[in-house]
Parts: C-alpha cells; sequence; structure tokens
C-alpha cells in the first residue's frame, strides 16, 4: 500500500500533535510519583483488564463477519477477519484511520471480497459505532449529572461563550456540506454529469457496503454483539481502576464517563490516540477527586497496556498472514 508524501507529511503533522499533547498532559507533573505508583500496580487487574479488551476485540471480528456475510461473496473464516481487525489496529497505531483501508485489504487479499464493498461495510459499522458512543455519553450524563454537566460547563460551555458567530458558521458550512452531498447524489442518479462508470461502480459499491446492516441475515446477533463490545469497553475500563490504589475506588459510573472521555480522544487523528487519551481521561478523572498526576498514572497504564497488545497480537497475525498468503502461491 504506497503512501503519498503529502499523506506522509499529514500523518507526520498528526503524531507532532499527540506527542505535543502528551509533553504538555505531562508538563509539571511528579514523573517520579508516576513512575512508582505504575511499579506498585496490581497486574492481575491490568490482565483481566486486557483480557476484557480481546473479548471485545472478537466480537468485533465477529459482527464485522455478519456484515460481510450479508454481501453475497461468502464469509470469511473468524481468523481471516480477527487478522483483519487486529492488523486494522496496528495500522492505526502508524498511520490513523488507515486501519480501516488495511483490514479491508486484508479480507481481499485472502477472500477475494471487493475492497470498496468492504468499505461500505466498515462505513456502517462506524455508525453504529457512533450511536453506541451517543448511547453511552447519554447513559453516563443521566447516572453522573451533576459531576458531568459541572465538567462540561466549566470546560465546554464556558470557552464557547462569546463564539456564537464561530458556531453559527460552522451549523452553515455542515448544512451547505449536505446540500452539496444531496446534489452530488441527485446528479449521480440522473447521470447528468457525465460520471464514468468507474467512480459509478465505486459508489454503487459502496452503497452495498453500507446497506449490509439492513440485509443481516442475523440481526439480533448483530445487535448483542454491538452492545456487547460497548460493555467490555467499560468492564476494561473498570476492572484498570483496580490496578491502582489512587483509582480503586472508583465505581461503575466513572468507568462509564472514562470510557466516553476515551472514546471521544481515539476520535482524534493522532496515532493511537496519543496524548489526546492521555489528557482527556486524567482530565475527566478529576471530577471523581482524582490527582492530575494519579489520572495520568491510570492513563499512561490503560493507554500502554493495550497498545502493547495491539503491537504483539497485531504483529504475531500480519506473520501468521503473510505466511499465509505465501503458502498459497
Amino acid at each position: 500500500m504506497r503512501i503519498s508524501l503529502t499523506t506522509f507529511i499529514r500523518y507526520l503533522v498528526f503524531l507532532i500533535i499527540g506527542v505535543l499533547l502528551l509533553y504538555l498532559a505531562f508538563k509539571g507533573q511528579d514523573l517520579n510519583k508516576m513512575l512508582s505508583d505504575l511499579k506498585g500496580a496490581d497486574f492481575a487487574w491490568v490482565f483481566l483488564s486486557i483480557i476484557a479488551s480481546l473479548l471485545a476485540h472478537i466480537l468485533r471480528a465477529y459482527r464485522w463477519n455478519l456484515m460481510i456475510g450479508s454481501l453475497g461473496h461468502g464469509t470469511p473464516s473468524m481468523l481471516n477477519t480477527f487478522h483483519a481487525v487486529i492488523m486494522g489496529y496496528l495500522a492505526n497505531l502508524a498511520f490513523p484511520r488507515m486501519g480501516e483501508l488495511a483490514r479491508c485489504s486484508v479480507i481481499n487479499k485472502s477472500d477475494k471480497i471487493p475492497v470498496i464493498k468492504l468499505l461500505g461495510t466498515v462505513i456502517a459499522e462506524r455508525m453504529v459505532d457512533l450511536l453506541m458512543l451517543g448511547i453511552v455519553f447519554a447513559m453516563a450524563i443521566i447516572l453522573e449529572f451533576k459531576l458531568l454537566s459541572g465538567f462540561l460547563y466549566k470546560h465546554v460551555l464556558i470557552k464557547l461563550s462569546g463564539r456564537i458567530g464561530d458556531i453559527t458558521l460552522l451549523i452553515f458550512a455542515f448544512l451547505l456540506l449536505i446540500v452539496i452531498i444531496i446534489f452530488f447524489l441527485i446528479l449521480i442518479k440522473k447521470k447528468k454529469w457525465g460520471i464514468s462508470n468507474r467512480i459509478l461502480k465505486f459508489f454503487l459499491g459502496m452503497k452495498t457496503g453500507i446497506l449490509s446492516v439492513k440485509n443481516l441475515d442475523n440481526k439480533t446477533a448483530f445487535v448483542l454483539s454491538s452492545v456487547f463490545i460497548w460493555l467490555l469497553y467499560g468492564l476494561s475500563s473498570y476492572l484498570c481502576f483496580f490496578a491502582l490504589s489512587a483509582t480503586s475506588s472508583l465505581g461503575p459510573g466513572a468507568a462509564l464517563s472514562t470510557l466516553v472521555f476515551g472514546s471521544l480522544a481515539m476520535i482524534a487523528p493522532v496515532q493511537g490516540g496519543i496524548g489526546a487519551f492521555h489528557w482527556m481521561v486524567s482530565e475527566g478523572l478529576t471530577i471523581y477527586g482524582i490527582s492530575k498526576i494519579d489520572g495520568l498514572s491510570y492513563a499512561l497504564l490503560a493507554h500502554t497496556t493495550q497498545t502493547l497488545i495491539v503491537l504483539i497480537i497485531g504483529s504475531l497475525s500480519l506473520i501468521l498472514f503473510l505466511k499465509q498468503s505465501t503458502g498459497k502461491k
């Protein structure tokens, strides 16, 4: 997969931004205390947290398999799909958002399913995950209303005051974008744009993938797997609390909030959420009386262990996949 110079520079800028956020998050903190806390962590809880995350990755592969199976090109083996998912996470550590294309390329290579249709299923999957994040966010606000409302008012609403003109402009730009997209789709449908068959096939393939959710044979399994993926994410955050004495007293509500802050940070276009995750999670934990340094210790522990797991298992999957591909030639 070739990467242009412009794309490489963009990813390099994202990496620099992530490192800068990491520096700002840890600036002025007692790093010796942090290292001492991490050395004294109970890694049995960290291990259980990792197991919960791995189960979520397996369920994500299972859910994607359900979507791929509805495309009419056969269903890949769970092993192939898991390899693709974990290798996608591995790719994201180097190049943000490249993981989506990487995992589609893996399934295309192993099962000869068109990449365009696979990309459509990934878009549909992201839409479902965005919906789930919205539900989790709403639950967090309802269950932790007093704490989160004060935090959002202090860090979001106050900072937005006096900038109504900017917000209005953003809303206008968003509505304009929607109008342009609708107009573009109408032109394609009526074929008034002289658009090539190749581009038309691209959009039709994407449409097929996106509508894969509608054509699922087992919609119940899809819904349940989506719910349990996010339950396992929350459980992973919660179990990791017990690894550090400073966070061991936090409850499920705090884990729900941490899941929201961490998920929002991972949306940022920086490699593996570096910097953004540490800053947002540590800031979020302050509303529960956790000091900034202790919040950073938790964020560093959670993020580092999850990243290491992706690096280790993703690398193994890559080796096995390359070996399997070579053996077929």
